[in-house]
């Protein structure tokens, strides 16, 4: 390729990056003025900032934020373990149920009942 392409290609990707550029900025400046709409009816309306209008909101309709939520605690593994759920599966009861009665993810269940943990 000559220098004389990459300096064509060079200035087409500045073009590329000037537009993309400007649309975000747009975007930003309307992200802005919402928020700051959002914040003025929030405290119009009685409410210290928007914050606590959202959260409020979120409590009456039931949405859950990700920090309301906690990891599942790691299971460890032991023979007994794994022997009760081979046996619960043997018996007829589902691979699923069991991983949901048990707090084990379905993954592991199916590892066991497949011999992935007959080494211990």
């Amino acid at each position: 390729m000559s220098v004389h392409a990459q300096l064509r290609e060079i200035e087409q990707e500045r073009k590329k990056l000037a537009a993309k550029q400007k649309r975000l900025e747009a975007k930003a400046s309307k992200d802005d003025a919402l928020k700051a709409k959002f914040e003025n009816f929030a405290t119009e309306n009685g409410y210290r900032n928007g914050k606590t209008l959202s959260k409020f909101l979120a409590d009456i309709y039931g949405v859950t934020t990700s920090s309301d939520y906690t990891r599942r605690t790691r299971t460890k593994v032991t023979a007994e373990l794994r022997d009760a759920i081979k046996s619960e599966v043997a018996s007829g009861k589902s691979k699923n149920s069991v991983s949901k009665s048990r707090g084990i993810s379905y993954i592991v269940v199916d590892k066991m009942v497949k011999g992935g943990y007959d080494h211990l």
